[in-house]
């Protein structure tokens, strides 16, 4: 009889207590939460990596980006720009 209420402390303990299993689990679990996260943001690190070096060493990647962005022509350039009228 008391062989099992020791033996039912120390399986409550091993589960329960500060550095039990359940707060291990906790802590794993944070740790994939926070491991998925950075490598969230090494990806979109290296893809800003990439855009700087584009903006750094590219003309025609710049030069897309002004006509896109700022609505930049060249020299002697024409832009038409449509708009679509709706029939009645």
């Amino acid at each position: 009889m008391i062989s099992a209420i020791v033996t039912m402390i120390v399986v409550l303990w091993i589960f329960f207590s500060p550095m039990g299993l359940l707060k291990y689990y906790q802590i794993r679990k944070e740790l994939n939460e926070v491991q998925a996260a950075n490598q969230e943001l090494s990806e979109s690190n290296e893809k800003l990596r990439a855009e700087i070096d584009k903006l750094k060493n590219d003309p025609a990647f710049l030069e897309e980006l002004a006509r896109k962005e700022y609505g930049l022509i060249k020299k002697n350039e024409i832009i038409f720009q449509f708009t679509n009228k709706q029939k009645r």
